[in-house]
């Protein structure tokens, strides 16, 4: 009777031991992109998720760079390395998609972002953000809401990003556009000229 419940009692330890070892181990972390000595990551912490950059040399992390954090993993996720007077830089480019639902509100649309970084000197050169969706909602003609009719729209909010192939970029909205050049002796991208204005003449 002894010896069973000696048996009993390893064979409970073991599977609690078993069960903490188990809940102990970390989540791996979600391979997005990679390019040359880079590697974007999404990783989950105790603090958090987020997407990383991280920089390998000889096989060893030296560099961690912080590109967001996020509840979830970014969709079309894309890293690519271009040029721009003489200097190699990254490109960082995902979506997130947007979804409402509601009785007098759908809207279906994207988010996209961004990013350009200087490995070299860790620095954010460019963050930027551009919200596109379709909205489909029922507007309300009076106070006591007897009388409505639907509404669709596109909408578009923040600046259209373009990379160029000489390394510039532009920002653009329906009514401006942007182009910016990398700046060597600043080391920072600066607006060239004056912003195009796209403006309608009135008859």
């Amino acid at each position: 009777m002894k010896k069973l419940t000696f048996f009993l009692l390893l064979l409970i330890t073991s599977f609690g031991f078993a069960q903490k070892s188990k809940a102990k181990v970390a989540p791996k972390n979600v391979v997005l992109a990679t390019v040359d000595n880079i590697s974007a990551e999404f990783i989950s912490e105790k603090t958090g998720k987020r997407v990383v950059l991280f920089v390998k040399k000889e096989g060893k992390i030296t560099d961690t760079l912080e590109v967001k954090k996020t509840d979830f993993k970014p969709t079309n996720f894309t890293l690519k390395s271009f040029t721009a007077q003489g200097k190699k830089f990254y490109h960082v480019n995902w979506k997130e998609e947007i979804k409402v639902d509601t009785k007098i509100k759908k809207e279906n649309g994207n988010l996209t972002e961004d990013q350009i970084w200087d490995i070299e000197t860790k620095t954010l050169l460019l963050g930027n953000t551009h919200k596109s969706s379709h909205i489909k909602e029922t507007v309300y003609l009076d106070k006591n809401k007897t009388a409505s009719h639907e509404v669709e729209k596109n909408r578009s909010e923040g600046f259209e990003f373009t990379l160029n192939s000489d390394g510039s970029f532009n920002l653009k909205t329906k009514t401006q556009n942007s182009q910016y050049i990398y700046n060597v002796m600043a080391n920072k991208y600066e607006i060239k000229g004056t912003p195009k204005t796209n403006t309608k003449k009135k008859k």
